[in-house]
């Protein structure tokens, strides 16, 4: 396979396809029920070229056994991807350590448990994060929708501006900001506009939600930023 094969048509139904595979390959799972879905920058359209990794969310949906939570599954799919890949437990994700596998190179597998909506997982601290991926993507292809196109065109417009001058700010970040611009802010200069309304509401900042509409986007949380780390980095972007 090439390159230039690294489009979401072809990439997302082959990586859903391999875990599904690998999860096959042991009974542990067997009694289980569980969701594969796609989330980040190539379920949301605003990834910077086809080379972006897939990010893909393993849930464990319902019923649930009493005994049996996100560590006990996390557990088992551990095990199970064993028999395919070497695999161990990241910051976030399950990751496969195999230089020579395109699956370990391409993609991240969030294991998760099904959570009023959303989904439950715990970092590599043992702190608990609830997120609203479906929200998410679901929110942003709205308001894309809304300001015709503009919106994920200046999402990316703002990734690649962190990228080109090394601007420590997470891609999630980044998009959530933008989602809580106002819709008639995004005009042919939408980037710079964006910015700048940011800019002028940077005392408001605290008030903010994510884009999936339900989690606060600053506060004390593991998944959570300091307004005035991201007043700067709103300053910053918009010199650039």
């Amino acid at each position: 396979m090439t390159m230039a094969l690294r489009s979401s048509e072809f990439w997302l139904p082959w990586a859903e396809k391999e875990l599904r595979d690998a999860l096959g390959r042991s009974t542990l799972l067997d009694t289980r029920r569980y969701e594969i879905f796609v989330q980040g920058s190539r379920a949301n359209g605003t990834a910077l070229d086809d080379t972006s990794d897939i990010d893909l969310v393993l849930m464990l949906t319902g019923p649930h056994d009493p005994g049996y939570g996100w560590e006990e599954f996390r557990d088992d799919v551990l095990t199970t991807m064993g028999k395919s890949y070497r695999v161990r437990m990241g910051r976030r994700c399950l990751n496969v350590d195999e230089p020579d596998s395109l699956f370990g190179e391409m993609v991240d597998v969030l294991v998760a448990t099904e959570h009023r909506g959303g989904v439950f997982f715990r970092d590599e601290n043992g702190l608990p994060i609830v997120n609203f991926p479906k929200q998410h993507r679901r929110n942003g292809d709205a308001k894309d929708l809304r300001t015709g196109g503009r919106f994920k065109q200046a999402v990316r417009a703002a990734k690649r501006a962190r990228v080109e001058n090394g601007v420590p700010a997470p891609s999630y970040l980044l998009e959530c900001l933008l989602y809580n611009v106002p819709d008639n802010v995004f005009n042919l200069v939408s980037y710079r506009s964006a910015l700048g309304w940011l800019r002028e509401h940077r005392d408001e900042l605290d008030g903010l939600y994510c884009q999936n509409g339900i989690n606060r986007l600053f506060g004390p949380g593991p998944d959570q930023w300091d307004a005035d780390q991201v007043a700067r980095i709103i300053d910053v972007l918009h010199q650039i």
